[in-house]
C-alpha cells in the first residue's frame, strides 16, 4: 500500500515546486506541472530571451530557469491559444482567453434588455476596459455589487450619466472611482476633483462634528469664505492639494475655537482680546490657524470689530545638514526593498529641492533622457540636467510606472500615476512613504535649496527650478548669499 502511494505521489511531483499534493494540471516536456505553477507560468508575458520575439506568453523555462515561449520550450498545448482571437494566454473559460471573456461580459452588461447593441455612451468605457494590460483585474472588479449597480443602472437608463449620479451614490469610494473613469474616457466632462471632495468634506464635517455654539457662523465661514473662494479659484486652474488642506485646517481650528470659548462659558460675540491672547498662548501653534476665522467674524459683525489676532511668524526654519541629507539619499537609493518610485521622488526632493506636491504632479512629458543617461527635467522655463548616476531611478520609473495595468491609467500622463483614473499619486501618500524611508521632508528640502543657492544665483535658481523668487532670496539672505551679490544680473533683470 505504501509503495502504491509513493508511486502515485511521484507521478504528481511538480517539476517546478516539488509539491505532490496538487494533482490537477498538465504535463509539459519538463514533466508534471501543478496547478499553482501552471497558473503562474501562463500569466507571464514579455520578450522571449531565446527567439527575441516581443509580447509572447512565456510559460516554459530554459536551462537557466528563465521564462521562454511555447515554441522555444517545445510546449504543444492548444488550450493556451484562444479559439477566437488566436492570442496565447491562460485559458479562462470555453477555450477563450480572459480578454475575450471580458469583452463578452462587458458587452452583455452594457447592452440594455430591449436593445440589440451596447449603450452608445458606454462604448469608450468598453474599449478602455478591454484594452487594459491585465483584463483579469477588470473581471474581479466587475464582481463588486456597487460597480454592477452603477453600470447596470446607467445601461438601463435608471441612472443618468451625470456627475451627481456618482457623487450621490451610496458607495462614495466606488462612485468616485467610476466618475473619474467616465471623465478619463470622455463620457463625462472634466471636474475639479479636489473641489468636489472638499465640498463633500464640508457637508460631512458640519453634520458629524460636535459644534457647541455658533454653528451657523461656522457654516457661513466654511461655505461663504472658503468654498466660494475655492470655486472661483478652480475656474482659473485646478486646485492644488495644499489649498484644500489649508482650508480644512482653518475650519477645523475654528470649530475648536468656538468650543474652547463654550467650555469657558463664553459666547463667540462676547469674546475679548484677552480671550484671543489666552487661546494663542495656551495651546499648540496650530491655534494660529483661527486667525482667518476671527478676522472673518469681525468683518461680518459676529465678533467685536476692534479685535486683533496677531500674525504668527515661524521661530525657526528647519534645515538638515548636508551630511544628513546625503545619508538619507544614499540609504534610500541603496535599500533593496525601496520601490523605484520612492527612490525617484527622493532624488527630486533631496537633490532638486522640489516640494512633494509638485513632485507628485509632475507630467511625464517634462522629462527626457539623453544618450549618455542624463535626465533633462523642465520644472519651469529652462531644462535642468541630472547626472545619470543620480537619475537612474527616474529613468527606470519612466519605463515602468506603477498603477498602469488597469483601464484607469494605462495612458496616464503623470510620472507618478495614482490609483484613481486620470489622477496622479496623492501627495500625502508620497509624503508618508518618504517619511517611512527616514527622509526629513522640510529640513532636507531646505538643505537642498541652500546648497543650490551656494553655487547658483537666487534668480537663476528660482527660474530654473520653478521656485518663488522671494523664497530663494530669503534663503540666500539667511546663508549670506544675497541678490545684491550679483549686481550684473540685478541690473539686467526685468522689473
Amino acid at each position: 500500500m505504501t509503495s502504491t502511494s509513493n508511486t502515485i505521489a511521484s507521478q504528481y511531483l511538480c517539476a517546478r515546486c516539488g509539491d505532490t499534493n496538487q494533482r490537477r494540471r498538465v504535463r509539459w516536456p519538463e514533466g508534471f506541472v501543478c496547478r499553482r505553477c501552471y497558473q503562474r507560468a501562463t500569466r507571464c508575458r514579455g520578450v522571449c530571451p531565446c527567439c527575441a520575439l516581443p509580447n509572447r506568453l512565456l510559460p516554459g523555462l530554459d536551462t537557466r530557469g528563465k521564462p521562454i515561449c511555447t515554441d522555444c520550450a517545445g510546449i504543444d498545448d492548444p488550450r493556451l491559444t484562444c479559439t477566437r482571437c488566436g492570442d496565447q494566454d491562460e485559458p479562462h473559460r470555453r477555450g477563450l482567453c480572459a480578454r475575450c471573456c471580458l469583452t463578452d461580459d462587458l458587452t452583455d452588461l452594457f447592452t440594455a434588455p430591449d436593445a440589440d447593441e451596447i449603450t452608445p455612451e458606454l462604448q469608450p468605457l468598453l474599449e478602455a476596459l478591454t484594452t487594459q494590460e491585465n483584463p483579469r483585474s477588470a473581471m474581479i472588479w466587475l464582481r463588486n455589487p456597487d460597480v454592477l449597480d452603477l453600470l447596470t443602472g446607467i445601461t438601463t437608463r435608471r441612472y443618468p450619466i451625470t456627475h451627481a449620479t456618482f457623487a450621490d451614490h451610496t458607495s462614495p469610494r466606488i462612485g468616485r472611482h467610476l466618475r473619474d473613469l467616465f471623465v478619463r474616457c470622455g463620457i463625462l466632462p472634466a471636474y475639479d476633483r479636489n473641489l468636489d471632495r472638499f465640498t463633500s468634506w464640508i457637508d460631512t464635517k458640519l453634520a458629524t462634528t460636535d459644534i457647541r455654539q455658533a454653528r451657523d457662523t461656522i457654516a457661513g465661514f466654511a461655505n461663504w469664505n472658503h468654498l466660494r473662494k475655492l470655486r472661483t479659484r478652480a475656474e482659473r486652474a485646478p486646485l492644488p492639494e495644499g489649498a484644500i488642506l489649508s482650508a480644512k485646517q482653518e475650519i477645523t481650528v475654528a470649530i475648536d475655537f468656538v468650543n474652547w470659548l463654550h467650555n469657558r462659558s463664553l459666547e463667540l460675540g462676547s469674546a475679548t482680546q484677552a480671550d484671543i491672547d489666552t487661546w494663542i498662548a495656551t495651546g499648540p501653534t496650530t491655534r494660529s490657524s483661527a486667525m482667518m476665522f476671527v478676522r472673518w467674524c469681525t468683518r461680518h459683525q459676529h465678533m467685536t470689530p476692534d479685535l486683533i489676532f496677531p500674525h504668527r511668524t515661524s521661530r525657526r526654519t528647519p534645515v538638515s545638514s548636508d551630511t544628513d541629507r546625503y545619508t538619507q539619499l544614499v540609504d534610500t537609493l541603496q535599500r533593496p526593498d525601496t520601490p523605484i518610485w520612492v527612490q525617484a521622488a527622493a532624488v527630486l526632493l533631496l537633490v532638486c529641492a522640489q516640494p512633494v506636491t509638485r513632485i507628485a504632479a509632475l507630467p511625464l512629458d517634462v522629462i527626457a533622457t539623453a544618450d549618455d543617461g542624463q535626465v533633462m527635467i523642465n520644472f519651469n522655463a529652462d531644462p535642468l540636467s541630472i547626472p545619470a548616476s543620480l537619475a537612474a531611478p527616474i529613468t527606470a520609473l519612466t519605463r515602468r510606472r506603477p498603477h498602469m495595468n488597469t483601464a484607469s491609467n494605462h495612458t496616464s500622463p503623470w510620472l507618478f500615476p495614482g490609483r484613481s483614473p486620470g489622477q496622479h499619486l496623492n501627495p500625502q501618500t508620497m509624503m508618508k512613504q518618504l517619511r517611512n524611508n527616514g527622509i526629513d521632508l522640510i529640513g532636507a528640502r531646505n538643505s537642498a535649496m541652500r546648497e543650490l543657492l551656494r553655487t547658483i544665483p537666487p534668480a537663476i535658481v528660482a527660474n530654473q527650478f520653478g521656485f518663488n523668487p522671494g523664497t530663494t532670496e530669503r534663503h540666500a539672505l539667511t546663508i549670506g548669499t544675497a541678490w545684491s551679490a550679483y549686481p550684473t544680473l540685478h541690473e539686467n533683470s526685468e522689473p
